[in-house]
Order: structure tokens, then C-alpha cells, then sequence
């Protein structure tokens, strides 16, 4: 049994992008963070490399169970969000409504170990993500998981999020 008070969210640093990077070479992750191959697991990097600089509006985290590195998670301000031309994503169709900061947030989560796949560990990322959105001042979170991914999908429902269309499920906080 895995619990919950184990699970810490932690910034993430330098050090932990070879993690990170190991585990989006993962094919049970790629497939999902890098549909369109190569050129998007690139533009995951460049996000973590650029957190303090062109991405600092999005908050990084590496998932740790009892001190050990155990998966990644974000959330970031889709005001800013909706303009950014990335690989795979078009955020504008999904978030070109969001007219204000600091309202809406679109959270990510991947476990990078398998051993802890299926333990409830995806429903707690959300739970500290949204605490984390809460004491932001942020009203809705965001999440845009492939239709395929019925896994993630689950755990989104499980912790509240109503699907608005396909790959876009929000949650009002």
C-alpha cells in the first residue's frame, strides 16, 4: 500500500533531467508525451532546460516515494500557455478562450518506474498539482491526454475532471 503522505513533489534541477529524459524513452511514456516522435521529446527537453527562462510560467516537479525518484509532473499557466507553437499541440484551439492569468492550469504527469504503475500514485499527483493550483489563486485546471489513454483518462475522472472535448478535461476548483 502506498501512502500518500510518502508522495513529495519537489522542484525540478538539473540533475533530474537525465531521469526525466530516461523516462520519456520509456515506450509505455513515449508514446503518450511523444506521439509525433523525436521531434516533441526534443521540445520536452528544451522545456526543462529552459524552466528559468522562456518556460518559467510552467512549474516542473520530479515525484519522489520515500526519497527515491519515481516519476515527473508540471502545471502551467495556459494563459501563456495558449500562445506557444509547439510540435503535436495546438494549445490555442484548446485554451484561446482563457483571457486571464492565473485562472486556468494545465497539469502533466508521467510514472517513470514501473514497479509503481496501477498503485493510485496518478491520482495523487493530481491531488498535490491541484493543492499546489489552489494556493496559486488558480480556478480551473486543465489536462489534454490522448482519447487512447484510457488510463490517465480514469484517473482524471477520479479526481473530478469532466471531459469538455476530446483530449481537453477540465476541472472547476
Amino acid at each position: 500500500m502506498i501512502d500518500t503522505d510518502e508522495i513529495v513533489l519537489k522542484p525540478l534541477l538539473g540533475e533530474d533531467i537525465l531521469w526525466f529524459d530516461r523516462w520519456l524513452r520509456k515506450d509505455y511514456i513515449y508514446k503518450w508525451l511523444c506521439p509525433d516522435g523525436e521531434e516533441q521529446k526534443e521540445a520536452w527537453l528544451d522545456e526543462v532546460n529552459n524552466r528559468d527562462g522562456k518556460y518559467d510560467f510552467m512549474k516542473h516537479f520530479i515525484v519522489y516515494y520515500k526519497d527515491k525518484k519515481i516519476g515527473y509532473c508540471l502545471y502551467a499557466d495556459c494563459f501563456f500557455l495558449k500562445d506557444l507553437e509547439e510540435e503535436g499541440h495546438d494549445f490555442e484551439s484548446l485554451y484561446g478562450d482563457i483571457s486571464e492569468k492565473n485562472h486556468t492550469y494545465e497539469i502533466g504527469y508521467l510514472i517513470g518506474e514501473e514497479e509503481y504503475l496501477n498503485r493510485g500514485i496518478g491520482k495523487m499527483i493530481i491531488r498535490k498539482l491541484e493543492e499546489k493550483i489552489i494556493e496559486l489563486g488558480g480556478r480551473e485546471i486543465a489536462a489534454d491526454p490522448s482519447e487512447e489513454n484510457v488510463a490517465s483518462i480514469k484517473v482524471l475522472l477520479s479526481n473530478g475532471f469532466k471531459k469538455k472535448s476530446d483530449g481537453d478535461y477540465r476541472k472547476i476548483i
